[in-house]
């Protein structure tokens, strides 16, 4: 069977973010002209989580005959020392649960956050342990995925996952997001428990090895066609949605990387 294809939505964050020449009500569209049926959407993208909007926005994604795999909830720090703040998080977050439930959106991602004193691992799994129990009353996965921080390392993912051993805690795996030689490592680790995928494309090789460089100068490669045998091997059905291209615009990178993801 072959792997869903899928649009993240923050291969569009320069024109919703930054241009303001496209909103998350007009994102449904842009989507459906690319041929896919799922999508992932932001949840800087959204201008409000109120009834009206939250109505509208569905009414878009009903119309372009999408459905929505999961959020990304971009914000709060679970990692976070300081309790009071942390304790913001936590309840800001649950929100968003709702607000993917309004929808139709059958998960959230959201991210372990950043700290790096030895308190940091156990507050990262009570506030997962906290916010899966929300996510089951709403009806809405929780997923982790590799995202910088305590989420870095394959070692930490695994400690994680072994720690929320439920149903309602799944994975979102990021090709591009693992750090130097832990690509392979890291697949396999998130792998077993996906429930979606983002992928990142920077070039269109034939044998898949993807090379770039971070801001620090340093080489990350990974092995595309690689990465999607270890999600299939598991029995991952897609979506894999993609957050990157490497064409010269937003457009053409959509367009190319659907057409390569297929080859």
């Amino acid at each position: 069977m072959d792997l869903e294809l899928g649009i993240a939505g923050w291969i569009l964050s320069g024109e919703i973010l930054r241009e303001k020449t496209l909103t998350l009500l007009e994102f449904p569209g842009v989507c459906a002209k690319h041929g896919v049926k799922t999508v992932e959407l932001c949840s800087r993208f959204f201008e409000s989580q109120d009834a009206k909007y939250l109505n509208e926005l569905r009414g878009k994604l009903k119309e372009n005959d999408l459905s929505v795999k999961s959020m990304a909830v971009d914000m709060g720090n679970i990692a976070g020392a300081d309790e009071a703040v942390r304790r913001t998080d936590i309840e800001a977050l649950k929100t968003w649960f709702y607000t993917a439930s309004a929808i139709g959106s059958e998960a959230i991602r959201i991210n372990t956050g950043h700290a790096d004193d030895e308190g940091a691992m156990d507050r990262v799994i009570d506030g997962y342990r906290e916010l899966v129990e929300v996510g089951e009353q709403a009806g809405v996965k929780l997923l982790i995925e590799n995202h910088g921080g305590v989420s870095s390392t394959s070692d930490n993912l695994q400690k994680i996952l072994d720690a929320i051993d439920t149903p309602g805690f799944a994975t979102c795996p990021d090709t591009g997001n693992f750090p130097l030689g832990d690509w392979e490592a890291g697949m396999t680790v998130l792998a077993p428990r996906a429930f979606s995928c983002h992928v990142k494309v920077f070039t269109y090789s034939d044998d898949g090895e993807q090379v770039r460089k971070d801001r620090g100068g340093n080489t990350h490669t990974y092995n595309l066609q690689t990465s999607l045998r270890i999600l299939k091997d598991t029995g991952y059905t897609g979506p894999l949605c993609i957050e990157s291209g490497a064409s010269d615009s937003t457009d053409a990178s959509i367009r190319d990387t659907l057409v390569y993801m297929k080859e």
